[in-house]
Formats: C-alpha cells, structure tokens, sequence
C-alpha cells in the first residue's frame, strides 16, 4: 500500500523576464510528453540533489526536468561533467533560458531549500475542469463551449453509455483539448456498497471500460491505461498521493480500499476533486457559476486543494442541458477564471 504524503513544493509559473539576470543556464536531464513523468524523472533520478531542480515546459507542452540554475554556461558545462554515470546515461546537455530567444517557460522548480533567490514568486492558479457520468445529450453542449473557449478539460466517461451517445462520443474524441478518461463500465449501478463490496469487481468493470475508450485512443504518447474515476467515491490513487474517501465508515471503508489499491497496482492512475458544483435531483445546478467561482479562489488563497495551486472542479454533464441554460453557466464560469489570471490543464498534467 502506498501511503499519503504531500512534498513542499513552491511553485512558480511565470516567464523568464521576471528572472533577476536576463539568462540563465540549467542542465536538462529528461524530456517528457507528461507533467507526470517530468516528476517522476525529478523524484527517481535526481533526489537527493546539491542544485535547484526546474520543471520548464516547451510551448508544444514539452516538459523537461533541469538540474541547477547556473549564470554562466561554464559553471554549467562544470558540473555536467561531474554528475554520476547514472544521470549521464540520459545524455543531458546545457539548455540555456533567455527572455529575449528561449522557447520555454518555467514551470515549476524544487529549491534546496525554501528560499528561492533572484526570482519573484507568483503562484499559478490551475483549474482542473472535469465533467463527469457522460456521454449524454447535454454532453454536446459542453464539447461546443470547450471547443469556443480554447481550454484544455477532462471527460470521464461511463463505458455503458457510450453506445448510446455513439456520434457525441465520437465528437468529444475529435477534439484535441479534451481529454477522455474512465468513469467505470456500469457506474455500479448506483448500487454502491454493493459494487465496491467485491475488489474483484470493481477492478474488473474499470478494465472494461478502459478496453471499450482506450482503443480509440490514437495518440501514440497516450498511455495505455485512462485516467480512472470512481463512480460515487472522492478517492485519489497516485504514485505521490493516496486518500481515501472519509465519507464512507468503517468497515465498509476498508473492504473498499482493496479495490482501490488494487486498480492502482494495475497501472491506473485515480483522480477525486476538489470541490463539486452540486445539483438537485433533475441535474440543476444548486449554484451559480459566480458562486462556484469564489470557492475556487478560496480554496486557492486557503491553500486548501490536494495539491497546492491546483484545483479540481468537478462538474456533470447533465447540468449542463439547455433547460438549465447549460451553455451559458459554463462560459460564465471560464470566463471568470480566465478574467481572474487562471490557467487550465487536463487531468493527464495534474
């Protein structure tokens, strides 16, 4: 079993000019498609480290992982040469950042200690807009905002349905900035206790949903294995992050976690939220999109998410039909995030 624990990270996402110097010099150690593996490569290769490591990320979202940051290119060059076979397998080389030529931004850095020097801090906000229990009618709706807005979002998907919403599965899968992810084949047929009473099952019902979406998939840098949400269940499984979901009692809770642990071992990656806009019963929204705004700007100035600076929303597509003016509670609620200095990422980079 994997336990919980959350790093101290400082985060910074903002472009080279509000450097001190005008330049600077890194070694770049991995070059990764993912957010996810860049940390990875940051956490397997280089953990103990004497320099700060630097995510930066390439305008075509290319992540690299970088060792130290150097003001000249020989103290650069130095200490390249000094690094263990380990790292030098990877064939690193000297990546120079400028604010005048330099097609990256950095990203995220990880100080030696908890002062970082010569760069003014700015947190990013990241929101992570995710749409569960689709595909259904209202589903168009949203994949017509996204498609307008210009933002990357995540759709988890219920591999049952999928037959029935045949062309607006199709639709959502055409779109580059949507990411499609697993939302379980039956959603436990509402049966909940039931369905997560048998490990077994549960594992065996997000396998067969990952077999319907997965092989749609085309993109060659996709994994294998979707991005899993549980039907009902506020549960995160990730290779730096596990909670379980504290609304479910003891001793069902504990029955549960063998099935959540097992979909972990079997290479699937799962994903809570942070927070949820509710709805009533017929799928209304209990909230308005101005209200669901501030809790997000709460949550971000109460550094109260998962992950600091980064909030999941959770949303279902069903509040977004017509009756409900879907399409406008959805704009509204970009709109005031791109107003307000956020910035979006699908599940995949969280």
């Amino acid at each position: 079993m994997f336990y919980f624990y959350r790093n101290f990270l400082i985060l910074i996402y903002l472009s080279i000019n509000l450097f001190s110097n005008d330049e600077f010099y890194t070694i770049s150690i991995c070059s990764n498609q993912y957010y996810k593996d860049a940390v990875y490569c940051k956490d397997s290769l280089l953990k103990e480290h004497k320099y700060d490591i630097t995510i930066t990320k390439e305008k075509g979202n290319l992540y690299r992982t970088n060792y130290g940051i150097f003001s000249s290119k020989q103290e650069a060059i130095d200490i390249k040469e000094s690094l263990d076979d380990n790292l030098k397998k990877y064939h690193p080389f000297i990546l120079k950042l400028d604010n005048q030529i330099s097609k990256f931004e950095l990203y995220e850095i990880y100080p030696i200690n908890q002062k970082v020097k010569n760069i003014k801090q700015k947190m990013p906000k990241v929101a992570f807009l995710t749409f569960d229990d689709g595909p259904l009618k209202a589903t168009k709706n949203i994949i017509e905002v996204i498609n307008e807005e210009n933002i990357p979002i995540t759709m988890f998907f219920i591999g049952s349905q999928i037959n029935s919403f045949k062309t607006i599965y199709e639709e959502a899968l055409s779109f580059s900035n949507i990411t499609i992810a697993n939302h379980t084949y039956s959603h436990a047929n509402n049966r909940y206790k039931k369905f997560y009473s048998d490990p077994i099952l549960v594992v065996e019902d997000i396998k067969n949903a990952n077999s319907i979406i997965s092989k749609d998939r085309v993109s060659k840098t996709s994994s294998a294995f979707l991005p899993v949400r549980l039907a009902g269940r506020n549960v995160f499984r990730l290779p730096n992050i596990q909670r379980d979901d504290n609304m479910i009692p003891f001793p069902q809770r504990e029955t549960e976690i063998i099935g959540y642990d097992n979909i972990f071992k079997e290479g699937y990656y799962i994903y809570g939220w942070d927070l949820e806009w509710p709805y009533e019963s017929n799928g209304k929204p209990m909230q308005t999109a101005e209200e669901i705004f501030e809790k997000m700007e709460k949550i971000y100035k109460n550094n109260s998410s998962i992950k600091e600076n980064k909030v999941i929303l959770l949303m279902h597509d069903f509040m977004f039909s017509q009756k409900f003016n879907g399409k406008e509670n959805l704009q509204t609620l970009i709109q005031l995030l791109k107003d307000n200095d956020w910035s979006f990422e699908n599940i995949e980079n969280y």
